[in-house]
């Protein structure tokens, strides 16, 4: 940061802050963000040499990525060479979620589906009673997407597929043993209140999780990522629900959608379970 500060290295988004947007951290996960400027990379470089050798640690460029964003090839072998490390492509990953600038297609978020559908399937119902099946499924096996619904806006494809193998779960469907499903998964979702099984619904589930990024949005005005959005989508201008999702990322196009459908006038359970009329908030 001192050395963003005195112009040795540049960040992305300068306006926001002084030097720019240098590096996000988050427990063993590191990036770093630089503008197109060769010597300014090679400064960055020696800085972390600087680091290595003050600290005893090691860097380990093997297990690095370097990502360019308009670039031209040659360019993008220039920075490789100064970093020694491997060219990329997006998406990424950054904390378990994949990151793309532009729409996430159906090819990179399939893993992640995959990886949850094989979690719930590796729950054995055969020695559970219904009722033991049905507690399980809303305490555990409903949360195993949590932190990817409050990341991602997820697509029909991904929501039914999901539900499908908690319906398999809960009718104990196996590969030796079909049974039929007796009612629409829609319906099992619904509220104890209405004689149903009070399953948590995925859709309605990653709305209001994607909802809660408003309220962060208002909590804490200093924040950095908060400083981005206001100065990319002019969320001041005239308020955060007019911002345009032209150009968007797919994560701000998600807290759109669901913005705008809390502001309809529903009521969702946001957070800490409190009910909250978005359309009063917002105006």
């Amino acid at each position: 940061m001192k050395a963003a500060r005195q112009n040795l290295i540049s960040g992305l988004l300068p306006q926001v802050m002084g030097g720019g947007v240098v590096s996000l951290q988050y427990a063993d996960d590191t990036l770093l963000f630089l503008e197109d400027d060769i010597e300014k990379a090679q400064t960055l470089k020696w800085l972390l040499v600087c680091f290595e050798k003050m600290s005893g640690m090691k860097i380990n460029y093997d297990k690095s990525d370097l990502l360019t964003i308009g670039l031209s090839p040659d360019s993008a072998n220039n920075y490789a060479k100064v970093f020694c490390c491997k060219l990329s492509d997006f998406p990424i990953k950054y904390l378990g979620v994949p990151l793309h600038f532009t729409k996430l297609r159906r090819l990179d978020l399939q893993p992640v589906i995959d990886k949850i559908i094989k979690r719930i399937a590796r729950w054995r119902g055969r020695l559970l009673s219904y009722a033991g099946r049905r507690i399980l499924l809303r305490a555990c096996l409903a949360s195993i997407p949590i932190y990817l619904l409050s990341m991602i806006k997820f697509p029909r494809w991904a929501i039914d597929m999901i539900n499908s193998q908690m319906g398999h779960f809960l009718c104990n469907n196996t590969e030796d043993r079909h049974r039929y499903h007796l009612a629409n998964w829609q319906l099992v979702a619904q509220k104890k209140d209405f004689g149903c099984l009070g399953i948590p619904d995925l859709r309605s589930l990653n709305l209001s999780l994607l909802c809660a990024w408003i309220f962060r949005y208002h909590l804490n005005s200093n924040a950095i990522w908060v400083r981005i959005l206001d100065s990319k989508y002019r969320t001041k201008n005239p308020n955060i629900l007019c911002c345009p999702d032209v150009g968007a990322s797919p994560f701000w196009k998600g807290v759109l959608w669901a913005a705008q459908a809390a502001h309809m006038g529903v009521k969702w359970i946001v957070g800490n379970g409190r009910k909250e009329d978005f359309g009063k908030i917002f105006g």
